[in-house]
């Protein structure tokens, strides 16, 4: 498929037809996300991808009792947004149980250039710290392989959806999968996932920005 036609293509789909991800293609996919560039190449990713449909539906049970924990301790200030929490919950994160292959995406932390030495020469923490986590460059090189990701999975005729909505039960996850499948990595924590399947028909996006809008040309 020609480059522009993948990117044109590319949309959160979160409906399924229930047709298999070839496991032949999954490796594809996370062979070019394991492509992407990352700083200084630390390649700071690890990938689960998980067709066990129980095991699935464990992952999104891990993030329903961190919901309800959550929004259980909301209730004793607004019971109003405590309810809109969980309706996010099953309108944003629970599709994933209809697609075929969801991966767990792991990543690890990534000190930068200049981190040690600004901390060597005894700059101020909160300036040092930006680095990290203002500037975050290991979840840019992670958010480059996932761009990686998605985009083979179209050229293979796939849809994905890229979820950070569950970001909140990251423990939890963690947890599920030591449980359930014995997989803990020394080093690395949850960072996200993908659902992967073939698209249903209909998916629609919201409108981006202007072009105009988001950037700036200077000659």
């Amino acid at each position: 498929m020609e480059l522009d036609n993948i990117l044109s293509k590319r949309q959160s789909i979160r409906k399924y037809t229930g047709e298999p991800v070839k496991t032949e293609d999954i490796i594809k996919i996370i062979e070019a996300a394991h492509s992407a560039p990352s700083g200084k190449n630390i390649q700071n990713w690890h990938f689960v991808a998980i067709k066990n449909k129980e095991i699935i539906q464990k992952i999104a049970d891990a993030i329903g009792v961190k919901n309800e924990e959550i929004a259980k301790q909301m209730e004793k200030k607004d019971s109003q947004k405590a309810d809109t929490f969980r309706k996010f919950f099953r309108n944003f994160t629970l599709f994933f149980l209809n697609c075929d292959i969801l991966t767990v995406i792991y990543s690890r932390e990534y000190k930068p250039s200049g981190y040690n030495e600004m901390t060597f020469a005894e700059y101020d923490q909160a300036e040092i710290n930006k680095l990290i986590h203002e500037k975050n460059p290991g979840m840019q090189s992670l958010g480059a392989a996932i761009e990686n990701f998605t985009l083979k999975a179209i050229d293979l005729g796939y849809g994905t959806c890229w979820l950070t909505s569950a970001n909140y039960a990251d423990k939890e996850i963690e947890k599920c999968l030591e449980e359930e499948i014995g997989f803990k990595k020394d080093g690395y924590f949850f960072a996200a996932m993908i659902a992967t399947g073939v698209p249903a028909d209909g998916a629609k996006s919201p409108p981006k920005k202007p072009l105009e809008e988001v950037y700036t040309i200077v000659e």
